[in-house]
This record gives structure tokens, sequence and C-alpha cells, in this order.
């Protein structure tokens, strides 16, 4: 296992030292990979600020440093119970 590990490690040396990779690589992440980033950021970004809403309201309800089981139930009714509604 140490051979293979040191032949890729020297595989990906080789690689970077080169300049058509990086551009290839720099062309690929401008063009393929940030716009996907980017997209699916914007899909996720409500969903994240709607479940940190609800943790905060939850927080409110039962705070969690004062009764960390309490708060914990709270989350588990409000999210894990929730899929079992539908």
């Amino acid at each position: 296992m140490p051979i293979l590990r040191r032949l890729l490690f020297r595989a990906v040396s080789e690689l970077t030292r080169n300049p058509r990779v990086r551009a290839k690589v720099s062309d690929v992440m401008e063009h393929e990979v940030k716009p996907r980033a980017e997209a699916a950021w914007r899909r996720t970004q409500p969903k994240i600020e709607a479940t940190r809403d609800e943790l905060r309201e939850i927080a409110r309800e039962a705070d969690p440093r004062k009764s960390p089981r309490a708060f914990a139930a709270k989350v588990k009714e409000r999210f894990l119970d929730r899929g079992k509604e539908t």
C-alpha cells in the first residue's frame, strides 16, 4: 500500500506542476464546478434558513443550556416526527 500511495502522490505532484493541466483545472472549476455549486446553494439556502429559524424558535421554548433533554425532545418532535405524518 505505501508504494501505491507514493505513486499517487508523485503523479499528483507532477500534474500540479504541469501548466496545461493547471489551466484545464482552472477552466473546469470556473465554467462547470462553480456555477453548479452556486445553483445548489441558491436552491438550499432557503431551506437552511428556515431550519435555522425553527431551531431558534425551539431554543426560545426550551433553553438547550438549561434543559438539553427538553430541547432535544422538541427538536425530535418538530423534525423527526414530521416525516411520519406525510
